[in-house]
């Protein structure tokens, strides 16, 4: 897991000050990938949540709940949109959905 406690850098000594911005840099490079959201969480973050086995679920947090994106198992390469939501292509010059996502 790549998470971080603080997003902040305190003013302490160059070897923390170091350390703590290579954590948060690490974090920010993953995504903040976990197994729940992160504590440093604020209205617009988008995290990765990997409690499931073979799945990576991309959330985004609102302020108060993650709300799921879309969901990838690790396993199939498949791309999963929560229940209830579905994508359409209106427009007949554009390439189908499926066929960007290569399916």
């Amino acid at each position: 897991m790549s998470q971080v406690s603080q997003i902040t850098i305190d003013n302490v000594a160059f070897g923390t000050f170091r350390s703590n911005l290579n954590d948060t840099l690490n974090a920010l490079n993953s995504q903040h990938i976990g197994n729940t959201a992160p504590t440093t969480a604020v209205a617009g973050t988008i995290w990765i949540d990997n409690s499931a086995t073979n799945v990576l679920s991309v959330k985004i947090y609102d302020g108060a709940d993650s709300l799921e994106l879309f969901s990838i198992n690790t396993s199939t390469n498949a791309i999963t949109l929560p229940s209830g939501i579905s994508v359409t292509e209106s427009d007949p010059n554009s390439i189908p959905f499926a066929v960007a996502l290569g399916s």
